[in-house]
Parts: structure tokens; C-alpha cells; sequence
């Protein structure tokens, strides 16, 4: 069998279990791959390319929604380096001995613990 027939199998099983979930196929289809899309607990989306779906009235609604997903987007991305950082930083106190580097060290911990925080709260 040809892997592009056994790709549209694959699509179908997934999208009959999808249906046997709960979800409802819609009659609109994905942009990208032309999929239909399904919806389930409120959640529109592209079972084949597993892109979440959005319906818009307007321009002003595109760039609403494009830039909440930039922001969120950049969001994560901080807060997975300062998670890093403070990975780092944690270590860099466990080695240090020398109580000048510590406060150094402990002064730049509460600066990424701060940080941290806000950028959780940020919604």
C-alpha cells in the first residue's frame, strides 16, 4: 500500500475516534492541509495537523488574535530561559563558597525568582 494511502487511513481512523469521543466534525475544513475540523470542549482544531482553529468576523479580530498568540508565544519562550537561568544560577550557589560571590549570586536569584513571577501573572 502507497504511504500516502496509508497516511488518508491513519487520517480517517483518527478522525472516526475523534467522533467517538464526543467530538463534532464541522463543516469547515483546515486552511493548511483541508482537513475537516472538529470541535470538542470548546476547543476548535485540525486533527491532522493538530492546529487550533479560530472563526473571525473581521480584520480587527485577526490582528487581536494574532497578537494575543505572538505575546503568549514570547511569554513561554521567557519563561523557559528564566527557568534555565535560575537552573543555572541555583547551581552557581550550591558550588560557591565565598560569601562576596554569594551575595552576588543570591541578589541575581531574587532578581529571576521576581521576574519569574511577573511574567507568570502576566496573562
Amino acid at each position: 500500500m502507497s504511504k500516502k494511502k496509508n497516511d488518508k487511513l491513519s487520517d480517517i481512523k483518527q478522525m472516526s475516534t475523534l467522533l467517538l469521543s464526543g467530538a463534532t466534525m464541522l463543516a469547515d475544513s483546515c486552511p493548511d492541509c483541508k482537513v475537516p475540523l472538529f470541535k470538542k470542549n470548546e476547543n476548535t482544531f485540525c486533527p491532522k495537523c493538530g492546529r487550533k482553529a479560530v472563526f473571525v468576523s473581521s480584520d480587527d479580530e485577526v490582528r487581536e488574535i494574532e497578537h494575543a498568540y505572538s505575546f503568549s508565544e514570547t511569554r513561554e519562550i521567557i519563561q523557559d530561559i528564566l527557568t534555565g537561568k535560575l537552573t543555572y544560577i541555583a547551581q552557581k550557589l550550591a558550588d560557591c563558597e565565598d560569601f562576596e560571590e554569594m551575595k552576588i549570586i543570591l541578589e541575581i536569584l531574587d532578581l529571576l525568582l521576581n521576574l519569574t513571577t511577573k511574567i507568570i501573572r502576566i496573562k
